[in-house]
């Protein structure tokens, strides 16, 4: 008698767990995400995305006013053709003996110098307009036009328009069934949507404390009211 109420037990509680309502809280979180910040101090000239606009890879961003650096490069540009013209005339002189090989390679090596100052002139004219490394809107911008701007000094946030992820932390006694690729639903606070997602990872750790581990899924397409910062339940 006491071993059938033992096993009637243990199914029920086996049941039980079976049927529990597993769920978890989720962050939607962009996969690309990043600061903007200047490389060089310049002015700005104009700001081309406001807050919440959106723009296309390869479009400009911002750009300094850049006569600074214009003029600059063209400086390097005409040392770099001088260098060029003496080199020309040093190699004729060296062929025919009228010059020695030290004087020919300090020639040689004064056009490497030429080339080298252009090369840094002719970046920090590209500098002067920041493009957009891929399709997305703009979360913030930090500064004004004809704001003084110093290297390395935040310009914007931007976001990426890819397929949004969410963070999430379950239990670790999860992992004995939670596999990559598993099918999740999530229910947005914001919006009451119930949205369609998957586990792309699991954490390389437990943490010893909670006994948790946290996951990553991806939703399976990209939805125009989902943004990233919004929160809500995942229903396993």
């Amino acid at each position: 008698m006491k071993s059938l109420i033992f096993w009637i037990t243990i199914l029920l509680s086996t049941y039980s767990f079976a049927n529990e309502k597993k769920e978890a809280r989720a962050l939607v979180v962009a996969t690309e995400k990043v600061q903007i910040a200047s490389e060089i101090s310049a002015r700005v000239d104009k700001i081309h995305f406001q807050m919440g606009e959106s723009f296309k890879k390869g479009e400009v961003l911002l750009n300094f006013d850049c006569k600074l650096f214009e003029s600059q490069r063209d400086v390097m540009q005409s040392n770099l053709d001088s260098a060029n013209i003496q080199l020309q005339n040093d190699k004729e002189l060296f062929n025919l003996r009228s010059i020695g090989e030290l004087q020919y390679k300090l020639t040689v090596s004064n056009v490497k110098k030429a080339e080298a100052e252009f090369k840094i002139a002719q970046l920090n004219v590209e500098r002067c307009k920041i493009l957009a490394p891929y399709d997305g809107k703009v979360m913030q911008v930090h500064t004004n036009v004809f704001a003084r701007i110093e290297e390395r000094q935040p310009l914007m946030d931007i976001v990426g328009d890819g397929l949004l992820e969410a963070e999430i932390v379950v239990p670790s006694l999860w992992l004995s069934w939670l596999k990559k690729d598993y099918p999740i639903k999530i229910k947005i606070d914001e919006t009451a949507q119930i949205l369609d997602a998957k586990v792309i990872s699991l954490g390389a750790t437990v943490d010893a404390v909670s006994q948790t581990i946290a996951l990553k899924a991806r939703f399976n397409q990209k939805y125009e009211s989902l943004i990233a910062g919004m929160s809500g339940v995942v229903s396993f």
